[in-house]
């Protein structure tokens, strides 16, 4: 099958829909849409994230050194959404826009979105300049899930979390069906 060379792209499909949550005052919070998002480490668990200089949520991710990754369910698609398109300057209470609740952390500064079914507390270790953006290496020091998406005690049901999935090419989408179990599925080509 022929080939065509795109060049430098971003096409890596599927990226996650989140939504990163950054205390801005007292009792104040921005949740900005991120689908430039993924796990990078095990151990510690670490996660990577790349955020616009110019966002509005920028300069309190800064002074905080965290944030909250929240792991929309694909019904929440409208406000994940407008928190993508809407400024923290022009809406400075899109939770309330969005009908979302937002509840204290355990162990940082920036809070939880309660209506998200996974939720990652983030402390930044790391901060990379890429010019017109910051990437960010944060470890994960919580994970928060709601009991109705566990499988097993520690063990996330991705059916029942139903997360929201972004793609590059500019749509949202929803997990589809199991196709196979990792570290299984191989070793039909293992030699006996």
């Amino acid at each position: 099958m022929a080939k065509k060379q795109l060049g430098p792209t971003t096409n890596l499909f599927p990226m996650p829909a989140v939504l990163v949550a950054v205390k801005t005052g007292e009792h104040t919070a921005n949740i900005l849409t991120v689908a430039w998002c993924g796990i990078v480490g095990g151990n510690p668990p670490l996660l990577a994230l790349e955020i616009g200089q110019s966002h509005f949520s920028t300069p309190y991710i800064e002074a905080e050194g965290c944030f909250t990754v929240n792991v929309p369910s694909s019904s929440q698609v409208v406000g994940v959404d407008y928190c993508g398109m809407v400024s923290g300057t022009t809406d400075p209470d899109k939770p309330a826009t969005c009908g979302w609740t937002m509840a204290p952390a355990s162990k940082i500064s920036a809070p939880l979105i309660v209506e998200c079914p996974l939720n990652l507390e983030c402390r930044v270790v790391k901060k990379v300049d890429t010019g017109t953006g910051l990437f960010y290496l944060a470890e994960i020091l919580e994970t928060h899930v709601d009991e109705a998406v566990l499988a097993a005690p520690k063990k996330i049901n991705a059916g029942a979390l139903d997360p929201l999935i972004f793609t590059p090419d500019g749509f949202y989408h929803k997990l589809g069906e199991r196709v196979a179990k990792a570290w299984d599925a191989g070793r039909a080509l293992k030699k006996a």
